[in-house]
């Protein structure tokens, strides 16, 4: 009887800390070169061709996709940006450049599971610079089903923008999802070579720090309002 109720304990215990323990989602970083080369970079995953960046929730890839020389891109997520029910990512590529002449493209990706819950809308924001004969395109996506690189749901996209120097921006829907979802940036440079191209790419939900002190100005308007018309 002791024996079954001692086992009985344990397999609670074990239940419960699988319960307690926290869930991780593993970043991920794909750069596909003129559609047939492609690395996936994982989170904390090292190695030839692997991640250098030794942060959870951070993801720095150097080396070469198909004809690109790739000098540094970063990803950045949860827990060093925003959280699940505060989704912020961030990818950013200095200098992926190729020396070969006609047209080529390299699509730049950040995937993230375990978003949610959420109820507000996503911003998008890209700045740059890229070489004359370059468009750029930024596009973000959202799926319920919670895997990796979705492309189900189009939350907006900015582009294509053309250099030497480019900046854009763009706004959701209002959305409301109790989560798990997953969200992916994605951003598809076209060339006319040799040529260079830099960007930072921005996709969050408003903070709410920044709703707060934006509510308490208008409040603090319409009182003073109210003071001057009484």
């Amino acid at each position: 009887m002791k024996r079954n109720k001692a086992i009985l304990v344990v397999a609670l215990s074990l239940v419960l800390l699988a319960v307690a323990a926290p869930s991780h989602a593993v970043p991920m970083l794909r750069l596909t070169a003129d559609g047939t080369t492609s690395v996936t970079i994982t989170d904390q995953v090292v190695g030839v061709g692997g991640d250098a960046n030794p942060l959870v929730g951070a993801i720095t890839f150097v080396g070469t996709v198909g004809i690109f020389d790739i000098n540094m891109t970063t990803a950045l997520t949860k827990p060093i940006l925003g959280s699940a029910g505060s989704p912020s990512m961030v990818l950013t590529s200095s200098d992926s450049s190729t020396t070969a002449v006609g047209s080529h493209s390299l699509v730049v990706e950040f995937s993230e599971i375990g978003f949610g819950p959420v109820n507000s809308s996503f911003r998008l924001g890209m700045t740059g610079g890229t070489s004359i004969g370059t468009d750029v395109l930024y596009e973000a996506f959202l799926d319920t089903a919670n895997g990796n690189f979705p492309t189900a749901t189009a939350l907006g996209s900015v582009g294509p923008l053309i250099g030497p120097a480019f900046s854009g921006s763009a706004t959701s829907s209002q959305i409301a999802l109790a989560g798990p979802f997953s969200l992916n940036e994605r951003v598809t440079i076209n060339i006319t070579g040799p040529a260079s191209t830099s960007f930072n790419a921005t996709l969050a939900v408003p903070e709410p720090g920044l709703l707060l002190l934006l509510g308490t100005g208008l409040l603090t308007v319409g009182f003073l309002g109210s003071r001057l018309n009484g």
